[in-house]
């Protein structure tokens, strides 16, 4: 699961995830994403991996980095 999400990532959003972008790094804050790609990443989690988030969830800051968005993921997958 969590090296699908980071393919996934890197394909979609051009980067790897390596000494300038961590896994920790805010990808907001990096330009690595905008609104439009956490639009794309939502949706991806929701068709690939079946992980649905609610309004408030979607709009929280918990998935700012790749180590938040896996651990979130990890949670709603139990």
């Amino acid at each position: 699961m969590e090296e699908k999400i980071r393919r996934f990532m890197e394909e979609t959003f051009l980067f790897e995830f390596g000494d300038e972008i961590t896994t920790s790094t805010d990808l907001f804050k990096a330009g690595v994403i905008d609104s439009f790609g956490y639009v794309q990443l939502i949706h991806f989690l929701d068709t690939e991996l079946q992980v649905r988030y609610s309004d408030d969830e979607f709009l929280s800051n918990i998935m700012v980095n790749f180590d938040s968005l896996v651990a979130s993921v990890k949670a709603k997958l139990g």
